[in-house]
């Protein structure tokens, strides 16, 4: 499979304090993904410095809270209606959950996906009514039920759509619509899946009622927001991190044996993402899929170990069969792709009688992956002349878009634009083939079909050796500040790792016992590595006879091993150099013995305090900087002047007076014994920055670290007031490189 190698280079906002704090290779993906200020990355990394978003942010939520409080008070009937894939499953037993223990009266319902499909559907909606239903919830469904919703109201029954698919114009006349999609684009609660919305409805129930213990239904917010790809930034990667050791701890019987399951009766250690996206939503997407997706419902809300145990070995045979059901789809649609010219048609919309309709969502992802085109797979239904399919996206490809131009000849259709069904009349086939193969083909360019590879950590492997450096080592500790950024899933993926100029010996390189893989051996001082290439047995003469390779891979946790490496890709290596963002070149203007001339009076000057820039300027700006003062370290030089990225440099600065010092730090001592310890107000009284003050505590004993960055400050200091134009010049330029050797300035 052939890749396009995009190796990302260190953005120029890199914080070198950040890179302190968190370690380089964290801090340069942290860059690369938007974030830049400390405050980002905190609440990015500890989920106990973000702050949560209330419930009733989310539109009509507090009026859904009230006419639920309502139906409790008078004992009304409730009946909550999900849906069938996982998100749907998890959202429904969460407010089953949730909600039985506070009083109501509550039963749920969901539909079959091979008869019914997603949302509402009038036949079962009339079983419902007719079972005395007063109040009628919806959950990760209803928006595009608009008649089926007029019914219900209409018969005196309040609907209340908790839903996160597209919004149709206008809203279902429900009771209250609450969907994150009518928040602005950039609201932390955008991104929620329908179990994200579930649980910010209960949230919101039990703080109206007083009561604690929420948060013991994050398990299953944890595994519906990952098996539904929800994008894992702002709340949904907080309520990941929040749910996961919940999960791993969860009191479920239902779910304590899926889990056990999954983990061969082994100890699972700490859950990931990627455990509830490979091991446990499979199984429990299976009975939807299949069967009765009630029977899911039944395994994560039931309280009987045995009834769990019984219900687990089910879903297992159940995914098996699943798995080989898929298998079938994809052996024939790859036999019917083989006949289109994609590199001309660049989408695939194939239909066949001989399929199940409940793999198709799965089988279309693995061929829009495969082939790096939207795909929609469509199963006949001879006998009831309905077709229903499901499709899958690449990015950049708005599926739902594509579906408007088609909805005219659809009986039904929605989801996302990355995901979507359909159900069609089987006599309106052809036409929807043609057309929506068109429609998909127009949004797809060249660039979104290539593959690509987006690298963000670099290794020279040959370059660690001649500076005498363990390469493994060196993996080591990228495996360990990589772990900083999980989870990882959509909208955070585990990083790209390129190991470059990696030497070929028959001792490094090796085929699996059967033949089908390959296992590259990294051999470091104490310890070695083993990266598994899986299905490229072929490939081992190919790579054995080429003296160097460049290696992607991406390091995962393993039960066994601290971490285990899977090759995406390798290639021979070739006259490589690390991406660099060129610097512009930097003309310095020196004042530091004069005053300084009217014209620079609006330049933009650095007095010590942060300049309120949001993002770096544009290279166009032609920016100059005064350097008012100095800053403290080379460190902060260099973070003001990737921020800034001038082409003018004035200096205007002196030393800072260092002949306060004993007094400032006499004065620190006495503030942090008989005040509370407030960085900011202790930077204002004694002059020190107060970056360096926020890791003290007042104490009497100044911290070690503390006195060595001031006395690495009065050097830097020395040095800028003694040095040349060209050797002040010579330190910018190489501050302003992407990945800037540290610096360090010591007392003479």
């Amino acid at each position: 499979m052939e890749y396009r190698w995009d190796l990302l280079p260190t953005p120029p906002q890199f914080d070198p304090e950040l890179s302190r704090e968190y370690g380089k290779y964290a801090a340069k993906v942290l860059a690369l993904r938007g974030l830049h200020s400390r405050e980002q990355v905190r609440a990015f990394v500890d989920p106990s410095s973000y702050s949560p978003t209330p419930p009733e942010s989310l539109p009509d939520l507090e009026r859904a809270v009230r006419r639920l409080l309502e139906a409790r008070e008078k004992g009304e009937a409730l009946c909550i209606w999900g849906d069938f894939d996982c998100d749907g499953v998890t959202s429904t037993s969460l407010l089953l959950s949730a909600l039985q223990p506070l009083g109501f009266q509550v039963q749920f319902t969901l539909p079959l996906r091979s008869r019914e499909g997603h949302g509402l559907n009038a036949q079962r909606l009339q079983q419902v009514l007719a079972q005395g239903c007063q109040v009628l919830l919806t959950v990760d469904c209803g928006i595009g039920n608009a008649a089926e919703i007029a019914l219900a109201q209409a018969q005196g029954v309040d609907v209340i759509v908790m839903d996160h698919h597209a919004l149709p114009d206008p809203l279902p006349p429900a009771y209250a619509v609450v969907n994150p999609l009518r928040l602005p684009e950039e609201h932390p609660l955008r991104f929620l899946p329908g179990v994200g919305v579930a649980y910010k409805l209960a949230e919101a129930l039990y703080q109206a009622l007083g009561i604690p213990g929420v948060e013991e239904y994050l398990d299953l917010v944890a595994v519906g927001i990952v098996a539904d790809v929800a994008v894992l930034q702002r709340e949904c990667r907080y309520l990941v991190q929040r749910g996961l050791p919940v999960l791993a701890k969860t009191q479920r019987p239902g779910l304590r044996a899926l889990l056990d399951w999954v983990s061969n009766g082994s100890s699972p250690g700490a859950l990931t993402a990627q455990d509830i996206a490979f091991r446990l939503a499979p199984r429990l997407n299976a009975i939807g899929r299949l069967e009765d997706a009630r029977l899911a419902v039944e395994l994560l809300t039931t309280s009987d170990p045995q009834r769990a145990q019984t219900l687990v070995k089910h879903f297992v045979a159940l995914s098996e069969e699943c798995r080989q059901l898929t298998q079938e789809v994809l052996q024939e649609a790859r036999q019917q792709v083989e006949s289109l010219d994609l590199a001309r048609e660049r989408a695939i919309v194939l239909a066949s009688s001989g399929w199940n309709p409940g793999v198709l969502g799965v089988a279309a992802a693995r061929l829009a992956e495969e082939y790096r085109c939207p795909t929609v797979l469509i199963a006949k239904d001879e006998s009831t002349g309905l077709g229903y399919g499901s499709g899958r996206s690449i990015p950049g490809v708005n599926l739902l878009e594509a579906l408007e131009a088609v909805r005219p000849l659809l009986r039904r259709g929605g989801g996302h634009p990355m995901a979507a069904g359909i159900q069609l009349d089987l006599a309106c086939l052809a036409a929807v083939q043609l057309t929506l193969r068109r429609e998909l083909a127009a949004r797809v360019s060249p660039d979104q079909q290539a593959r690509a590879l987006a690298v963000e950590i670099l290794l020279d492997w040959t370059l660690l050796a001649s500076q005498g450096r363990d390469g493994v080592a060196e993996l080591d500790e990228v495996y360990r500040q990589l772990q900083l950024l999980q989870p990882f899933g959509h909208g955070n993926p585990n990083p790209i790792v390129a190991l470059m100029n990696f030497r070929l010996t028959k001792s490094t390189l090796r085929a699996s016992g059967d033949g089908r893989h390959l296992r590259f051996e990294l051999k470091g001082r104490a310890r070695s590595r083993t990266l598994w290439f899986w299905g490229a047995g072929e490939e081992l003469e190919q790579w054995q006879n080429c003296p160097a390779v460049d290696i992607a891979l991406r390091l995962e946790a393993d039960s066994k091993e601290p971490w285990r490496g899977t090759v995406l890709a390798v290639r021979p290596s070739g006259n490589w150099q690390a991406p660099a963002v060129s610097a512009p070149r930097l003309q310095i203007q020196d004042y530091r013995q004069r005053p300084l001339p009217d014209s620079l009076e609006k330049a933009l000057c650095y007095t010590g305090q942060p300049l309120p820039l949001r993002q770096p300027l544009p290279p166009s700006a032609k920016t100059t900087l005064v350097l008012a003062c100095w800053p403290w370290l080379p460190a902060d030089l260099a973070q003001l002047l990737q921020q800034v990225q001038p082409q003018t440099l004035i200096l205007a600065a002196s030393a800072h007076s260092w002949d306060r010092l004993p007094q400032q730090l006499a004065q620190l001592r006495e503030l942090g014994q008989v005040k509370p310890w407030d960085p900011a107000t202790l930077a204002a009284a004694t002059g020190l920055p107060q970056q360096w003050l926020e890791a003290l505590e007042g104490s009497e004993q100044i911290s070690t670290g503390l006195l060595s960055r001031i006395r690495e400050s009065q050097a830097f200091h020395r040095w800028l007031d003694e040095a040349s134009p060209a050797q002040i010049a010579q330190l910018c330029q190489r501050l302003l490189q992407p990945d800037p050797v540290p610096l360090a300035f010591s007392p003479a």
